[in-house]
């Protein structure tokens, strides 16, 4: 099995191209295959396409609300691991989206270290869980 087999892959959905980009390359360069959307509708077609390991997912963004996104997507893959993203997330629904099994909640602006530190303790989980 190649390199690129054993990469996990990841769905980065903001509504903010600079955000996408960003994850693109930081996520890259560390070993995760990377795919960006930038709206909720398009997050839900590429799920369905092709189901990721890992999905970041901002909570606020214009047309479907990243809530409603989870909630679809878990329903699909429960086993999704996904790690929600907002710089204005209020508390009601950052506690909602845990308990809809978002693993957990990073503010934005984020420090890629602590992502990163996320990400893998979100890899763990998941293993854990299979």
């Amino acid at each position: 099995m190649g390199i690129l087999e054993n990469r996990a892959k990841i769905l980065v959905v903001d509504d903010e191209p600079t955000i996408c980009s960003m994850m693109n390359v930081f996520l890259t360069q560390i070993g995760y295959q990377v795919r960006t959307v930038n709206s909720g509708e398009d997050a839900l077609a590429q799920f369905s396409e092709e189901p990721p390991d890992m999905v970041l997912l901002d909570i606020s963004m214009p047309g479907m609300r990243g809530i409603d996104v989870l909630q679809q997507m878990k329903s699909q893959k429960d086993d999704c691991g996904v790690i929600m993203l907002s710089a204005y997330g209020d508390d009601q629904t950052i506690q909602e989206a845990l308990d809809m099994g978002a693993f957990c909640y990073i503010q934005k602006p984020m420090e890629l270290m602590d992502l990163k530190d996320r990400l893998e303790a979100l890899r763990q989980h998941i293993g854990e869980a299979a």
